[in-house]
């Protein structure tokens, strides 16, 4: 099992990258001595002040960033080879991350005007060869409001047939929906279909790879 290394003498920076994560749920150590660091360990994550070290290392001052730059390591590789952000256009949108067919993250924003400053923040944090944006066609109004405040984004953007992408649920999963998006090439809608309703980490453990196969 691969863990994250934090070896900084910034507090405000060991204190975001241990908040984010153990919400991530993403295991990790503190490194007292740099010259002493676990075999587990496959890189370690630091702020610009601190020293370089003689190990595999990754330093920024946002911790975001600099988890996002790390997770691939996690999978054994440097950087992705491929990166689907999947949207689902709404008054609240839902966001997927899916790298390599691995479900990274998904989470829900508060209006599309958010939109914009999270997809970049998730285009400069991750490592990969090749990113791509879905967009489902839903929600026209939205939609359009989305795909304007995308519109100075450098990444190729895909609106993509989203029939079913809400099944089962009752009450609309903006997140799950987003996953779904994001890895629509797989989606089986007859499946889905016949699947019972249940919480929403289940729902994703059951569709998708997700980092904690990793872990």
């Amino acid at each position: 099992m691969a863990r994250l290394g934090i070896y900084t003498l910034d507090f405000r920076f060991y204190y975001r990258v241990l908040h984010l994560l153990k919400e991530w749920d993403v295991p990790f150590v503190s490194i007292e001595k740099p010259g002493d660091i676990p075999s587990d360990v496959p890189v370690v994550l630091s702020s610009v002040d601190d020293i370089v070290i003689q190990f595999e290392q990754i330093r920024d001052n946002d911790a975001m960033r600099a988890i996002r730059r790390a997770v691939p390591y996690l999978l054994d590789k440097k950087l992705f080879n491929e990166i689907f952000i999947g949207i689902d256009p709404g008054p609240k949108p839902g966001v997927a991350v899916l790298a390599d067919r691995v479900l990274i993250e998904a989470f829900e924003l508060g209006d599309v005007f958010s939109v914009a400053k999270n997809i970049e923040n998730i285009i400069t944090g991750y490592n990969t060869n090749f990113m791509s944006i879905r967009i489902g066609n839903g929600d026209k109004p939205n939609r359009e409001k989305i795909i304007q405040e995308l519109r100075n984004v450098d990444v190729p953007i895909d609106i993509v047939d989203e029939d079913g992408t809400s099944m089962p649920h009752k009450t609309h999963d903006n997140i799950i929906s987003a996953a779904r998006i994001a890895n629509i090439e797989n989606f089986n809608k007859e499946k889905v279909s016949r699947v019972k309703k249940s919480k929403r980490r289940t729902q994703i453990e059951k569709e998708f790879v997700t980092i904690k196969a990793f872990l």
